[in-house]
């Protein structure tokens, strides 16, 4: 049986009543510094210390677009949306022979998770439209998609996991693993909510045994690039 001490009961009864008198939206707040508290400690527990930390996400795909815009690149793309990272990439990607594919249902979140709710993201079915040859789109569910895609040639593989959620980040992550190697890039959009994307790398870095080095970030650490060390 156990017993809390009664100072600490006294300090949850006070966050309790705290809690009652705080709006939605302040509640969320002080969710989310939590949230950051959590994400510094998770990079630290996985020994990801950025040498370099930018303002904003373009400057972290930057980092990693100057060293391969010549290579001849694969770049999957999971989570698209109305297709603003899809736009950077098709532009900053030289090599003609490089592929660009997006993976998306485009109706929106399979399910709810961390501050987000089912259907959100959704587009209406509506594919983005890019005018490059390179570029295609894979509508539909992850699981549905990825296991008749065919992974092409290249030199260099690209990931650029948008997908918010846990379950469909690492099932995807599951499903690439035997196209790693080293020298493959991952970036995550959204590493500020500790339970859907940091724990799906984090159970996939136990599962493959592969050892990624951190590449740059945003000073937040919510957007980040990582590369394979094999």
């Amino acid at each position: 049986m156990s017993h809390t001490h009664p100072l600490e009961g006294a300090l949850k009864n006070i966050l309790t009543r705290i809690g009652a008198r705080l709006s939605r939206r302040r509640l969320e707040h002080a969710q989310a510094v939590v949230n950051y508290l959590r994400l510094g400690h998770w990079m630290q527990e996985h020994n990801f210390a950025f040498r370099r930390l930018v303002e904003d996400r373009e400057q972290v795909w930057a980092t990693v677009a100057r060293q391969v815009c010549q290579q001849r690149v694969l770049y999957l793309e999971f989570g698209v949306a109305e297709g603003a990272a899809m736009s950077y990439w098709a532009r900053a990607l030289k090599h003609p022979n490089s592929v660009l594919r997006g993976f998306d249902s485009f109706e929106g979140l399979p399910e709810s998770g961390g501050p987000w709710t089912r259907g959100q993201f959704s587009t209406g079915g509506s594919v983005p439209e890019i005018g490059d040859p390179r570029v295609g789109f894979v509508k539909g569910w992850f699981s549905q998609t990825l296991p008749v895609y065919q992974v092409p040639a290249h030199e260099t593989l690209i990931i650029n996991m948008d997908a918010d959620l846990y379950s469909s980040t690492i099932y995807v992550l599951r499903y690439l693993r035997p196209h790693f190697r080293t020298g493959s890039f991952i970036y995550f959009d959204d590493l500020f909510c500790p339970e859907q994307e940091p724990r799906a790398f984090a159970e996939f870095l136990t599962e493959s045994g592969l050892k990624f080095k951190p590449v740059c970030a945003m000073r937040s650490l919510a957007s980040a690039f990582f590369e394979c060390e094999g």
